[in-house]
């Protein structure tokens, strides 16, 4: 009787261990990413910049919005006008996300864009008018995707990109949603690219075919220890 027991205790405790164990590693995974960068523009006086923005073209200012602190580009001249900024990055594994608010006028749409590793790396463009996500490089490919984009709200854009290695190739994980219910997304996909993403700081940009100020928040990118 007493090695029974003695065996059932055995067993509970490395159930007890394994469940431990499993829920030590997925609290740890969570935790492997830090923050590299983030904005929030709460701390910028209106009307000036972040010290790390470089404007590529265009006017960019802090400004309000419904009481939201934020970067503004004006809607005139209409063009295409962007900015670097955060850290020069060179990560096997990283997260760039945004929010942004557009504008429409009669079946024009403004449209945002952005770029991980300049303009020489991975772009991608989401154009409202056409419902595409599209995700370019400098040699030529493309992948365009269907997204439901909303211009007259807050939307939140992730890219995620990994190298692997071994297999010498980038995965790239994305999803758009919108701001007020993140959870509920309205694009998501995973896609390959045959080669490292270059290293470069982030980019953003604005075409303002609406002829509205279009609007960014909370730029955040984070890489894995």
């Amino acid at each position: 009787m007493n090695k029974l027991r003695s065996k059932a205790y055995w067993i509970r405790l490395m159930l007890v261990l394994g469940i431990y164990f499993s829920w030590s590693q997925l609290f740890l995974s969570a935790d492997t990413w830090k923050v590299l960068y983030e904005e929030k523009f709460e701390q910028i006086n209106e009307g000036g910049l972040p010290e790390d923005f470089f404007v590529l073209d265009g006017e960019f200012e802090v400004s309000s919005k419904e009481g939201r602190k934020c970067l503004r580009m004006r809607g005139n001249p209409v063009g295409e006008h962007g900015f670097l900024f955060g850290p020069r990055l060179n990560e096997d594994s990283m997260e760039f996300s945004f929010s942004c608010l557009g504008g429409i006028k009669s079946r024009r749409h403004n449209v945002f864009a952005g770029a991980i590793g300049g303009a020489k790396g991975l772009c991608f463009r989401m154009n409202p008018s056409s419902q595409q996500v599209s995700f370019t490089r400098i040699d030529g490919w493309q992948k365009s995707l269907p997204v439901t984009w909303a211009s007259s709200e807050w939307m939140r854009v992730f890219v995620q990109t990994t190298w692997v290695a071994d297999k010498e190739f980038t995965q790239v994980h994305a999803h758009v949603s919108r701001e007020s219910s993140r959870t509920d997304k309205v694009f998501q996909s995973s896609i390959t690219i045959d080669e490292r993403i270059r290293s470069g700081k982030c980019m953003l940009w604005g075409f303002a075919y609406a002829e509205k100020e279009m609007y960014w928040d909370n730029l955040l990118i984070r890489a894995k220890n």
